[in-house]
């Protein structure tokens, strides 16, 4: 009989043990599935909110911009206020806000010296990113067309130089030189097909992209 006991004894703290394993590796999985359902629910608004920015209205963002926030919600208003009307789009994605403007304004063809529009523009929007205190990115774009001169052998010299003139003026304008960057695409970044001079048009652009807080 002392025998059976002690048998029964062992088998007992067998179970046990495998018990407290088994709870351990449960607690892990709910511990991991949580950290999915987090991760899926911050994905799910960040799609909402960069969603709702393309739906007509106030650009909706789901970033953080300091010093202003309506600067989102009523970008459109204060360039209006500005007079900026060569502004030809304005975007909100997961890089930030973007505004555009069209080379036409802002240069002769070929050409990388801004014109004395261009230089009105910029200095008008200059005044709306002094009421913030975010980095921005100028970029340079062109259409598909080859570009062949002694001083840009290719497209990629056109909109670098241009992006860089624009970053020369925003800096004469007050803006801080550390709170800019300057970058040229060239023919890369197409907004539209460059399957007509309208289409082409479109992607002759200069984009400032106003980034969120932090980035």
């Amino acid at each position: 009989m002392a025998i059976e006991e002690e048998q029964e004894c062992e088998c007992g703290e067998e179970r046990v043990e495998w018990i407290y394993t088994y709870g351990d590796m449960v607690t892990l999985l709910l511990a991991f599935f949580i950290l999915l359902f987090a991760m899926s629910k911050t994905e799910e608004n960040l799609f909402k909110a960069i969603s709702a920015s393309f739906k007509g209205g106030p650009p909706a963002s789901p970033f953080v911009f300091s010093g202003l926030p309506t600067f989102m919600e009523n970008i459109e208003a204060a360039l209006k206020k500005s007079d900026i009307s060569e502004v030809t789009d304005i975007t909100v994605d997961d890089r930030g806000i973007t505004v555009s403007f069209s080379d036409t304004v802002m240069f002769a063809p070929g050409s990388a010296t801004p014109t004395q529009l261009g230089n009105d523009v910029i200095e008008k929007f200059s005044r709306i990113l002094h009421a913030i205190s975010n980095r921005v990115i100028v970029e340079g774009h062109t259409d598909n067309t080859p570009i062949r001169t002694p001083i840009f052998p290719s497209n990629w010299e056109l909109s670098g130089a241009r992006s860089g003139s624009v970053a020369r003026l925003l800096e004469s304008f007050g803006v801080k030189s550390k709170r800019i960057e300057i970058a040229g695409y060239g023919s890369t970044r197409p907004k539209v097909p460059n399957d007509s001079s309208e289409l082409k048009s479109l992607n002759r652009r200069i984009d400032i992209l106003v980034k969120p807080d932090g980035f």
